[in-house]
C-alpha cells in the first residue's frame, strides 16, 4: 500500500514485552492508510472534505451558521433537504476506528510504563471521540517515550480549497537516546537567542520544545506518500501555548530520501569542484541538522491571527518562513561555535538540494504545486536573481556562500512580513508576481 511504509529496524534493545507493544501499534499505523486514502481525491481541490458540486462562497456561507463546517476534524457533506452539514470525523469513520482504538488499547495493557499507558488509552479514546487535547497534553507532559507513536488526523495538505481539514496519519518508531540528546543540546542553544519580531505583530511564545530523533519503523498517511522526514506538532494555538511542542526527525525516512533523492540531485546540479568537497557523510549531516531545524522553526514562528489574515496561503508561507529560517539557526550555531563552516555549508547544499526536490515534486504531482511551487520557485529564483548561485551554460550550478547567506537574510525578512503582517490580498501578490502558481479563490 502507497500510503503505508515500514523501515527494517534493529529491535535488540526492545524486550519481548516491548517488541508485542510496537507490533500491535505497528498494525495501528496500518490500519489508518485507508481512511487518509478515502479522504483523498486529487481531482478535487477539496479533496472528499466536501461535497465536489458546492461552490467555496456556498461553503463559506454556511460555516457562519454552523463553524463545524470549518472544523479540521469534520466531514461536509448535504443532507436530504440539500443543507451542508458537519459530520464529525469520529462519527463518520466509527467503524474504522474501533478496531484501531481496540488496537492501541491492547498494546497499552502490555506496558509498564503507567505514563505511556495513560497516553495510548487517551489517545485511543480520542479517535473514538474526537477530542485529541487531552493526548496531546499527556504527550508533552511526559517524558521521552521508548516508543514513540502519533495517529489520528494531523496533515492539511489535502485540502487545497480551505487549507482547513486535517488528513489522517499516524507513525510509530523507536526513541535513539544518543542523537536525541545532541539534538536537544543543539536546539537549547538555538533557543537561548530569541528573535526580534516585526514592530506591529503578535507572536505566541511557546512555552517549551521537546525533540526526539526516532528510528522510525512504520509510517502512514501522506508522510508515507511523500516520506516526509520530521513533523512538529501539535496543531492547536492553545495547546502550545500552554504545553509547547514536540518535534519529531523520521531518521529512516531522511535516510531514504536522502539516498534516493537528494544525493543524487547534489551530483546532477552541481560542479565537480564542488562535489570533491563535500563527502555524502558531510551532506548527510547538513541534513539531519536542517531537518531538526526546520521542525524547531516551527515552534518559533507561532503569530496570532495569522491563519485568519492569510487563509488557504497560511500554511505557504508558514513552512516557507521555517525553511528559510532554519538557515538562519544553523549560522547561528555556526557563530557560537557550534558546527564547523563545512557543516553550515553542507546545511545550505542540502537546502538548495531540497528546493529543486520540491520543484520536481510539484511538476511530478501536480495536485502538490499548490503547496510546493510557490516555495521553490521562490527561493529558486531569489537566489539566482542575488547570485546566491550561479548557473552556467550547461544548468551546472555553483553556490557563494557569502551573498547565499545574504540573500537569505533578505528573503526570511520578506517572507516574515507577511505571515506576521501581510493580508491575503498582499499574500497572493506577492506569489503571484514572484512563482505565478496556479492559485485559485
Amino acid at each position: 500500500m502507497k500510503a503505508f511504509k515500514k523501515f527494517k529496524i534493529d529491535l535488540k534493545e526492545l524486550s519481548l514485552k516491548e517488541k508485542r507493544i510496537l507490533e500491535r501499534l505497528v498494525q495501528a499505523v496500518e490500519l489508518i492508510a485507508p481512511l487518509y486514502l478515502s479522504q483523498k481525491n486529487e481531482r478535487y481541490p477539496g479533496a472528499n472534505f466536501y461535497p465536489h458540486n458546492v461552490k467555496k462562497e456556498e461553503i463559506e456561507k454556511a460555516a457562519k451558521n454552523d463553524p463545524l463546517i470549518l472544523n479540521p476534524y469534520t466531514l461536509v457533506e448535504k443532507n436530504k433537504k440539500g443543507k451542508l452539514i458537519s459530520v464529525p470525523y469520529h462519527i463518520r469513520f466509527k467503524k474504522e476506528l474501533k478496531p484501531i482504538a481496540k488496537i492501541i488499547k491492547e498494546a497499552a495493557k502490555l506496558s509498564e510504563e503507567k505514563e505511556f499507558v495513560r497516553y495510548l488509552n487517551s489517545r485511543a479514546d480520542s479517535l473514538l471521540d474526537g477530542n485529541y487535547d487531552k493526548s496531546d497534553i499527556l504527550l508533552l507532559k511526559g517524558p521521552d517515550f521508548k516508543i514513540g507513536f502519533i495517529i489520528g488526523p494531523i496533515e492539511w495538505y489535502l485540502d487545497k480549497l480551505f487549507a482547513k481539514k486535517y488528513a489522517y496519519q499516524a507513525w510509530v518508531g523507536i526513541l535513539d537516546k544518543e542523537k536525541t540528546e545532541e539534538a536537544k543540546r543543539l536546539i537549547s542553544i538555538v533557543l537561548s537567542s530569541q528573535r526580534k519580531i516585526l514592530p506591529g505583530s503578535k507572536k505566541i511564545n511557546v512555552s517549551k520544545v521537546k525533540i526526539r530523533i526516532d528510528k522510525t519503523v512504520a509510517i502512514s498517511g501522506l508522510i508515507s506518500e511523500l516520506l516526509i522526514s520530521g513533523m512538529n506538532l501539535p496543531r492547536s494555538m492553545k495547546i502550545i501555548k500552554k504545553y509547547g511542542s514536540e518535534l519529531t526527525v523520521f531518521e529512516p525516512v531522511l535516510k531514504l530520501r536522502f539516498e534516493k533523492d537528494y544525493l543524487p540531485i547534489f551530483k546532477k546540479i552541481f560542479d565537480k569542484k564542488i562535489q570533491k568537497s563535500y563527502s555524502p557523510k558531510t551532506l548527510y549531516t547538513g541534513a539531519l541538522h536542517y531537518t531538526l531545524l526546520n521542525e524547531l522553526t516551527y515552534s518559533l514562528i507561532q503569530y496570532k491571527d495569522a491563519e485568519r489574515r492569510l487563509g488557504n496561503l497560511f500554511y505557504i508561507f508558514e513552512e516557507f518562513l521555517a525553511n528559510i529560517l532554519s538557515l538562519k539557526s544553523g549560522e547561528m550555531l555556526f557563530l557560537k561555535g557550534v558546527i564547523s563552516q563545512k557543516e553550515l555549508e553542507a546545511i545550505f547544499l542540502f537546502y538548495i538540494c531540497r528546493t529543486f526536490s520540491l520543484k520536481q515534486l510539484s511538476i511530478k504531482n501536480p495536485n502538490l504545486s499548490f503547496h510546493y511551487q510557490p516555495r521553490a520557485e521562490i527561493a529558486f529564483n531569489f537566489l539566482l536573481r542575488e547570485n546566491g548561485i550561479k548557473k552556467n551554460n550547461k544548468n551546472i550550478y555553483s553556490p557563494n556562500f557569502t551573498k547565499l547567506s545574504i540573500c537569505i537574510d533578505q528573503l526570511s525578512r520578506l517572507v516574515e512580513y507577511y505571515l506576521a503582517l501581510g493580508s491575503y490580498k498582499e499574500a497572493k501578490e506577492f506569489l503571484n508576481k514572484y512563482s505565478s502558481p496556479n492559485l485559485k479563490d
